[in-house]
């Protein structure tokens, strides 16, 4: 998301950029699944919109607080363990940690099938 808007805050015209950008940035003919919150600039009229004009779009909206069927709240409590506990000596030492977490997930795909495996939630393509 650093390439769409690297200060961060993302609003609901940011939203329609970066999946234009995923999209091309992913390789041929592909079908984009979003799941996502009911944080406000999700569930926009302008990003409503936005998604039905895009037929390799869909978009998975999660129930209001409901947590536990969202795959990113058990990326973060995987990354959070593997940081847990430690006494680091400056932000920087930090924020290395949890990008070292992160880059461990990228590399080890069973573990995202796994996050979205644990929601429980139907997995196949709507």
């Amino acid at each position: 998301m650093n390439a769409v808007k690297p200060s961060g805050g993302f609003t609901k015209k940011d939203f329609p950029r970066f999946l234009d950008l995923l999209h091309r940035r992913l390789d041929g003919p592909v079908t984009v699944t979003v799941i996502w919150d009911n944080c406000s600039s999700h569930i926009s009229k302008h990003v409503k919109q936005y998604a039905q004009r895009k037929d390799w779009l869909t978009i998975i909206q999660l129930s209001s607080y409901a947590p536990e069927l969202n795959p990113v709240e058990l990326l973060w409590a995987h990354t959070k363990e593997k940081i847990a506990n430690r006494a680091f000596r400056s932000i920087h030492e930090l924020h290395q940690a949890v990008k070292n977490a992160l880059r461990y997930i990228q590399r080890h795909p069973e573990l995202l099938i796994g996050f979205l495996a644990g929601t429980g939630l139907e997995l196949s393509h709507p």
